[in-house]
């Protein structure tokens, strides 16, 4: 049986890996059964997720998986665009070397391995790498939600090129390794611009994608 908090957690990762899909009516029972546990921590993780912005609460009949749309998907690529490259700057300037050379790790992609995973790690731990903590908290709150952006939008991405991606992330932690953390600035922003045109794309010719 799950915890607390291990519900919480199993919720948010299949609602951010579009398992359980946008819209989707939620109903405790049937959350309590898939989760092998009893109503009430399913209601504390229900609470917790709205604050997130993950779910909506109809009262006294069930909740919803949150919808996506093109404002919202605007709203989080506006905020990583704000922090993560201020993020990078931290890290260049503040990570130790044992960091560097996990971000490093991070910034290759394994062969075989899942792309979407392998890219939220990656900005995830350069925004972990940072010193302060409540700017590396928001930065990958706003990256881990994203990742429903791009599952629900990649069979109508154009022209994927997971290599050249691969290839920016390297750059991008070559900045980070040589300390010049405007350089990593400049290069992540340019980086979550360009994803943020791919997407905001591909939503739009999404028919559950909402304006």
């Amino acid at each position: 049986m799950l915890m607390r908090s291990s519900v919480y957690a199993a919720l948010k990762s299949d609602i951010i890996a579009c398992r359980l899909l946008p819209g989707a009516e939620l109903r405790e029972p049937d959350i309590a059964t898939r989760y092998s546990v009893s109503r009430s921590p399913v209601r504390d993780a229900m609470l917790r997720l709205e604050a997130e912005g993950l779910v909506q609460i109809v009262p006294r009949q069930f909740y919803r998986v949150a919808p996506i749309s093109l404002r919202d998907a605007t709203d989080l690529f506006h905020m990583r665009r704000l922090l993560e490259p201020q993020a990078a700057r931290d890290a260049a300037q503040n990570a130790d070397e044992p960091a560097l050379a996990l971000l490093q790790l991070a910034a290759e992609h394994p062969p075989g391995a899942d792309f979407i995973d392998s890219n939220r790690r990656f900005h995830c731990m350069i925004a972990g790498t940072a010193s302060n903590r409540r700017l590396a908290a928001t930065c990958i709150d706003c990256i881990e939600q994203s990742d429903r952006l791009v599952r629900i939008s990649l069979g109508q991405i154009e022209g994927r090129q997971p290599g050249r991606l691969v290839g920016e992330h390297l750059a991008i932690v070559a900045a980070i390794v040589n300390r010049d953390g405007r350089t990593a600035a400049k290069l992540l922003r340019t980086h979550i611009d360009a994803a943020e045109a791919r997407v905001l794309a591909a939503l739009r010719r999404q028919p559950i994608v909402t304006d």
